[in-house]
């Protein structure tokens, strides 16, 4: 939809145009703490400068799929959030997302934080003019890792390989223990197909525990989410490498984006299951470990064309072994990083004795034609399925004025669609480049490659 028609639509579900482009006002209904009954007033006029994006650091951007924009929230904002944090792990109100992590959003106070960090600041002003508008930010996730314990446990450590939300792996259930359970399934143990599309027999209906469905989709034709922006806050001091910072496999994007348009000219579907990404691995069946399959854009180390291996002092994973896969994303408390959704990403071990504070959004552009925009169902600034229900429950849509899947397979397919403030550089970029990408790939086809265990070949 061109922005002339854009602009004569006024609302879009529970968002207008002008709320999206401008912002949230001070007493937004939907804030955690306006919609608890605490405050009715619960964010600080807009605090500090506005952030300047450079025209240097767009190219960087368009390069690297991340960029860090130094000062984006004034210390009055990330301190106030971590105070607030700090009282709810006094009362005993955390609880642990996965060994290493602690999830610090049970409350409305501190969600409101985590908010006013974003929507309080003119970081969200800032972004609107890169990405374009979106709807307010009303909610996000903080997964915090505490420091290295007198027991010598280190947490946070994700591996290397990193992962772009919405991914979600099924849980242990549903994978096959053995080749009985292939076989119950009417499925042959030794095809390859076969286990490729192991998961075929579960609908869009059918959510795992962590509330991600296994097809976005009742065609199946999607099976995995995704959104336009994932932002980071540091609200506490990242500078010490190994210190638990996020970690990001630079230049992977490029990577990605072909991967997802290979599936697609081969029929998908896009994600899991489709070609060249198995949900199950086969060969941790066959070894008595099932686990999760990963794309095999993924499976290879840093190359040339991502700047090579990572070689940083001090970069190391939670038993001590370097880090040469990702970068550290390194923050003062007060910066922020915007990556695109495509660029694999992972927490990393935190060797120091301080906890790791951090809150993360998921920015979606603001869709004109989406019924449900802005709809606190869905949790905006949290969620990785923007088209699912919290509770992972299917939305109805008419497809005729709105297909998210399809927007949401064509935004798998072309990254940079959805960022207004980056189209000329993205241009001039692809232009110097003297095509869509700096390398150009191809993604092998035999027996093997159904299983995604090969790399893909560089063809320029």
């Amino acid at each position: 939809m061109n922005e002339k028609v854009q602009d004569n639509i006024k609302v879009a579900g529970h968002v207008s145009w002008e709320l999206a482009t401008n912002g949230p006002p001070l007493d937004y209904e939907y804030f955690p703490e306006v919609r608890a009954g605490i405050s009715s007033n619960p964010l600080p006029a807009r605090l500090g400068q506005k952030p300047t994006i450079t025209n240097e650091q767009k190219v960087q951007f368009y390069h690297d799929g991340f960029l860090i924009i130094k000062n984006a929230v004034p210390l009055e904002l990330t301190r106030d959030a971590r105070e607030r944090v700090k009282g709810l792990r006094a009362s005993g109100g955390t609880r642990d997302f996965q060994r290493g992590f602690q999830f610090f959003a049970t409350t409305p106070q501190c969600q409101q934080g985590f908010v006013n960090m974003f929507e309080g600041s003119r970081l969200g002003e800032c972004l609107r003019e890169l990405i374009g508008p979106f709807s307010p930010i009303i909610a996000c996730d903080a997964h915090n890792t505490p420091g290295a314990d007198d027991n010598g446990f280190v947490g946070g450590d994700q591996g290397e390989m990193g992962h772009i939300d919405g991914m979600m792996a099924p849980p242990p259930q549903y994978y096959p223990q053995c080749i009985d359970d292939i076989v119950e399934l009417g499925k042959d143990p030794n095809d390859p197909e076969a286990m490729h599309c192991y998961m075929t027999h579960l609908d869009h209906t059918v959510p795992n525990p962590m509330g991600t469905p296994f097809y976005m989709d009742p065609e199946r034709t999607l099976t995995i989410g995704d959104f336009t922006a994932f932002v980071g806050i540091a609200f506490s001091d990242q500078t010490e490498i190994g210190s638990g910072q996020t970690g990001v496999r630079r230049g992977f994007h490029h990577d990605m984006e072909q991967f997802f348009r290979m599936q697609r000219d081969a029929g998908g579907p896009i994600g899991y299951e489709g070609p060249g990404w198995p949900r199950v691995d086969p060969a941790s069946v066959a070894s008595g470990t099932p686990h999760m399959g990963m794309p095999s854009a993924l499976q290879q180390a840093p190359q040339a064309r991502h700047g090579g291996f990572v070689d940083i002092e001090g970069w190391r994973d939670s038993r001590g072994k370097p880090y040469t896969w990702i970068t550290p994303v390194v923050l003062e408390e007060g910066d922020a990083f915007v990556a695109l959704h495509g660029l694999p990403h992972a927490g990393t071990a935190n060797h120091s004795r301080h906890t790791r504070y951090g809150a993360f959004y998921r920015v979606r552009r603001f869709r004109a034609s989406n019924p449900y925009e802005g709809d606190p169902r869905w949790l905006h600034g949290t969620r990785d399925h923007n088209d699912r229900l919290g509770d992972a429950s299917v939305a109805t849509f008419d497809y005729r004025s709105y297909n998210p899947y399809q927007m949401t397979i064509d935004h798998l397919c072309d990254m940079w669609t959805e960022w207004d403030g980056m189209k000329q550089t993205v241009q001039r970029e692809r232009e110097k480049q003297g095509g869509r990408y700096p390398v150009r790939l191809q993604f092998p086809v035999n027996p093997e490659y159904s299983l995604g265990r090969l790399p893909p070949i560089e063809v320029d």
